[in-house]
């Protein structure tokens, strides 16, 4: 669990749902259903925020069935890592979301601390979320 406000996050939602800024039609469909905001979207499914600080991880092969990140220790660190920076950015109201850098962290392997990957479209994130940095 996250320590976010509630209040942010639903109003973010309440946002994203009006001004939907990726995925649009089916994403917005699955936010609405789940009442949860995507942070993080890839080819296999979407990490989102429910407003009481719970990430959830959803695959667009079953997007009905949600599950808690981390619950079942399943989920890639760096993933999550990745779609909270990334969520931090797009919904920098949301105090509370993005990853503190801790004394175990490293420099990012993939790009060098740079935040970018070299040679990859825009779209493409680093495993570090942008940030330079990823947890242990």
């Amino acid at each position: 669990m996250l320590a976010v406000d509630p209040e942010a996050v639903d109003l973010a939602l309440e946002d994203y749902l009006t001004h939907p800024d990726e995925g649009g039609g089916e994403l917005v469909r699955f936010a609405r259903l789940h009442h949860v905001l995507p942070l993080w979207t890839d080819w296999v499914g979407c990490i989102a925020l429910r407003p009481g600080g719970q990430l959830v991880f959803f695959t667009w092969d079953d997007p009905d069935k949600v599950e808690a990140v981390g619950a079942a220790g399943d989920h890639d660190r760096r993933m999550v890592h990745a779609a909270r920076a990334e969520g931090s950015r797009r919904f920098p109201a949301i105090s509370g979301l993005a990853p503190v850098r801790d004394a175990g962290a490293r420099v990012c392997p993939s790009c060098g601390g740079s935040g970018k990957l070299a040679s990859v479209p825009d779209n493409v994130v680093c495993e570090c979320g942008g940030l330079g940095w990823v947890p242990l």
